[in-house]
């Protein structure tokens, strides 16, 4: 089962890079820049106090879950837990909604956070990674 993975990121000012795609917004001083990262893996670049959302496709109805797990220098971000929002009333069953994991830069230092899907017997299943190096400002 293929899931489909988007990052969003929303920093003020900052340099960041998403697999290799974006090295350094041009005349982005004092102006919020949102990108969206289609595939994992990914990385990005932030410095402390930065934060991006983890959004992931969700349809609760199958009986899987989704949940992160940090590796590496796992006191560089803080993950909070994953909110899920319910699809817009369309009138279709079935139809997915999203769960977004908050991720924080905290301090310098290199983490990996990696999603994890839980199938209805349990199986879990290590479904992308988002490297996220935090550099000192």
């Amino acid at each position: 089962m293929r899931k489909s993975l988007r990052v969003v990121i929303a920093v003020s000012s900052a340099v960041f890079m998403a697999s290799g795609l974006l090295s350094s917004p041009a005349s982005a001083a004092n102006k919020d820049i949102t990108l969206v990262v289609t595939q994992l893996p990914a990385q990005v670049r932030l410095v402390p106090g930065e934060s991006i959302s983890l959004s992931l496709s969700t349809n609760t109805t199958t009986g899987y879950t989704w949940d992160t797990k940090v590796s590496g220098d796992t006191k560089s971000v803080k993950v909070y837990q994953g909110v899920y929002a319910a699809p817009a009333a369309t009138g279709m069953v079935g139809v997915p909604g999203t769960t977004v994991w908050q991720i924080t830069a905290k301090s310098v230092g290199k983490a990996v956070v990696t999603v994890v899907t839980t199938s209805p017997g349990g199986t879990k299943s290590n479904d992308g990674k988002l490297t996220v190096i935090v550099m000192a400002k």
